[in-house]
């Protein structure tokens, strides 16, 4: 299952840095997958303390259809503001 979508959450100021929300993170992967195969993805973990930087790579796990375990690759395509767009690319794990 290899999708491309770009999406955007909010990311939250942590010190220095800013960084991407994990349920945030969670909650587009849920909506990526939903609307692309029309399965609702359950047990979405993200990590928590990810940079909100242009190149920015993490990766979230998911149990897909017939209980299967898969990734979503998030990559941090531009960072406005309060604003983060990624390109997501899942696959099994």
């Amino acid at each position: 299952m290899g999708l491309i979508l770009l999406v955007t959450i909010a990311p939250t100021a942590c010190s220095s840095k800013t960084t991407v929300k994990a349920d945030g993170a969670a909650q587009s992967v849920v909506d990526v997958v939903s609307n692309q195969t029309g399965f609702r993805p359950t047990d979405v973990h993200c990590p928590s303390g990810v940079e909100a930087k242009v190149g920015g790579q993490f990766d979230c796990h998911f149990t897909g259809p017939e209980g299967k375990q898969y990734t979503a690759n998030m990559r941090i395509t531009k960072v406005d503001g309060q604003r983060v767009d990624f390109a997501v690319n899942t696959h099994p794990s």
